[in-house]
């Protein structure tokens, strides 16, 4: 068997990555989008990237090709691949993450590479946000029908369910997983013509495929990177949500005479806006059409990354924020409405107070 063995890593790197000026910054590269080998919908909408191909690596004797792609609303994808060699299926659960000789690692290979980027590129990036140190990492073993001498998809799985359980979940002795474990782990499985098939677990998936099977590997990037990005924002917003309830409740304790809502509102504004904006571009991310191939598939990444939690989870912190921006404004607009009256009381007793001057003369 030799498989192909792909690492995809996303970071979130900026707000916004204009990708028509850093194009000439970065050499070679292409738009990419997903051309599906499969049955599809003729207008398939898709989010165009950025891909431009790194150097080569070498390390514990792989050539490791390298790939990065680039997404507007702030997301450096990279792909890191290499041929494996072994006798079955168990002999490639250790390249769920690797340790090459020296120390090297897949992980620090691609903040090396992914620093070659941003040193071409940072000085472009829109409202860059924070530091990418924490990547969100997938594995794909890519065989094709012959390696693993697959002719029927659904009876090549039920023979040998519990070896490609091991693979995915990096079990060095598959043989101790459960009944229940094995059924669990294989539950998003797809399969298009006999001789393809692919299962996708939350940390790693299985695709075979006569050919390169790019469409697939697309859509698993895609999920990805939107995961990372929910995961981003989820963060961001624990940590504005929580100084915004800070800042109200000094707000609040001033009573008058303050007019420090405003910094608050605007920064609530401006965080609000831009949240929005940019759930609705992962989303566009990931817009499909139909109940087609790839859409299924996507839909079992989205299960296995609980993308729809995590969803809910920042739309509802989202909602919080708009509370806090309402109640702000409103808390604002007290203080200015009895700023005002107190201004017009004072106004009133220094007339009266004229006018009874004016009549003691």
């Amino acid at each position: 068997m030799n498989p192909e063995i792909l690492h995809l890593y996303a970071w979130d790197v900026a707000y916004e990555i204009p990708l028509a000026e850093v194009r000439s910054l970065l050499g070679p590269s292409g738009d990419t989008q997903i051309r599906p080998e499969k049955a599809a919908p003729r207008d398939l909408p898709h989010e165009r990237s950025l891909r431009v191909p790194l150097p080569q690596v070498e390390a514990g004797g792989f050539q490791i090709a390298i790939s990065a792609n680039l997404f507007a609303f702030g997301v450096i994808a990279l792909t890191l691949r290499y041929t494996a060699s072994g006798a079955r299926l168990g002999d490639f659960a250790s390249h769920h993450d690797p340790v090459f000789p020296g120390g090297s690692t897949l992980n620090s290979i691609a903040r090396r590479s992914l620093d070659e980027v941003m040193a071409k590129i940072q000085h472009r990036l829109k409202r860059p946000r924070i530091s990418p140190d924490q990547p969100e990492a997938y594995t794909v073993f890519r065989f094709t029908p012959d390696d693993v001498g697959m002719k029927d998809a659904a009876g090549w799985l039920i023979e040998h369910g519990l070896e490609v359980a091991g693979l995915i979940t990096g079990e060095a002795d598959p043989g101790r997983l459960s009944g229940v474990e094995v059924e669990e782990t294989l539950a998003e499985r797809f399969s298009y013509y006999r001789d393809d098939l692919v299962v996708i677990d939350w940390d790693a998936a299985l695709v075979i495929d006569r050919s390169p099977a790019a469409d697939v590997l697309r859509v698993l990037e895609l999920a990805n990177l939107q995961l990372v990005e929910y995961r981003h924002y989820d963060q961001e917003l624990d940590a504005v949500v929580g100084r915004a309830y800070g800042d109200l409740e000094r707000l609040t304790n001033r009573r008058v005479f303050s007019f420090s809502a405003g910094g608050l509102l605007g920064e609530l504004r401006e965080l609000r806006i831009s949240l929005s904006e940019v759930a609705d571009e992962i989303e566009n991310a990931t817009k499909y059409i139909g109940d087609w191939h790839l859409a299924r598939q996507y839909l079992g990444c989205a299960t296995r990354f609980h993308i729809p939690e995590w969803r809910r989870s920042v739309e509802e912190k989202l909602k919080t924020l708009d509370e806090l921006y309402n109640l702000v404004a409103t808390e604002s607009s007290n203080q200015k409405m009895l700023i005002l009256e107190i201004i017009i009381v004072v106004l009133f007793v220094i007339d009266l107070a004229v006018l009874a001057f004016a009549a003691a003369k």
